[in-house]
């Protein structure tokens, strides 16, 4: 089981099941995931102002839902409200929860290839956690191979997802606050430089005074560079710059984070480095090591 956490939503979930639908919106938005062969899970929010009556809600929904499943009932799992019933060659649970701390209303969708699995949902269901900001104002994100600790004032403003490379950046209510984290595969076929001139060659010229530096941490070596930011202007605001890259030995990924945070933010910018701000998370490769 691996834990994902999206929009102060965290859940954990089979490690062969992968985000393929994600949303960026923090008032209603929805994440899928699908094993090797269908979709198996879909994680629904929308804000709420308080927890509603659910077993009303259930009721009608069953009720809307009459003409397009059958043998629906309602249920309870681990103490969470739902209904289940077939769809066609598909068995679907449908379960709601409230998160009171974020505000938020969550619907969770399992999608069973024949018969309802009840041990599967009993172990996914007791998961479903509210991730709330931690006492320095860090927002947790867990996706995608990454573990991320962003302020809880930015909001998700650009996530990519490809065969080789996945990002997400992060914005402030500032034109100089964007965090960005990245996660390569297959280093080895494009890296042909030393990581310290890779890492340099990712900043631009708003990059005033960097500063360099290798550190090793546990078993892995580090190259950070931090400075001032500065654009071009008179009237554009600068801030501070803050990056590292590294390859983690189990998946031999490369990770890399760039921090810029505006002198309004300074005090969530990374005292010591752009990693203390990301975490690899190798377990997050599903795949035989033979495939890597």
């Amino acid at each position: 089981m691996i834990e994902w956490i999206w929009r102060q939503i965290g859940i954990e979930l089979p490690a062969d099941w992968e985000c393929l639908q994600f949303a960026r919106d923090p008032v209603m938005g929805r994440c899928a995931f699908a094993d090797r062969h269908r979709y198996r899970c879909e994680l629904s929010w929308r804000k709420f102002k308080a927890e509603p009556d659910f077993e009303r809600m259930i009721k009608d929904y069953a009720n809307s839902l009459e003409s397009q499943w059958q043998d629906i009932k309602t249920i309870r799992c681990r103490g969470m409200p739902g209904l289940i019933g077939r769809r066609g060659d598909e068995f679907v649970s449908r379960f709601g929860a409230y998160l009171p701390g974020a505000g938020i209303l969550i619907e969770l969708v399992f999608i069973h290839p024949d018969e309802r699995d009840d041990k599967l949902e009993a172990r996914i269901l007791p998961t479903l956690r509210e991730v709330l900001p931690d006492a320095d104002g860090l927002q947790q994100w867990r996706a995608f191979g990454m573990d991320m600790r962003v302020p809880a004032t930015f909001t998700l403003g650009e996530c990519k997802v490809e065969p080789t490379r996945v990002g997400l950046k992060f914005e402030g209510d500032t034109a100089a606050d964007r965090w960005i984290f990245r996660r390569y595969a297959l280093v080895d076929e494009w890296l042909k430089h030393p990581l310290r001139d890779w890492l340099a060659g990712q900043h631009d010229e708003f990059v005033r005074d960097p500063r360099p530096e290798t550190i090793t941490r546990g078993n892995e070596h580090m190259e950070r560079v931090s400075g001032r930011w500065k654009p071009k202007g008179l009237l554009l605001r600068g801030g501070h710059y803050a990056a590292a890259a590294w390859r983690n030995q189990v998946d031999r990924r490369l990770y890399h984070v760039i921090c810029i945070t505006s002198r309004k933010n300074q005090n969530l910018h990374p005292q010591r480095g752009a990693d203390e701000r990301l975490r690899a998370t190798p377990e997050f490769l599903a795949v035989p090591t033979s495939a890597q």
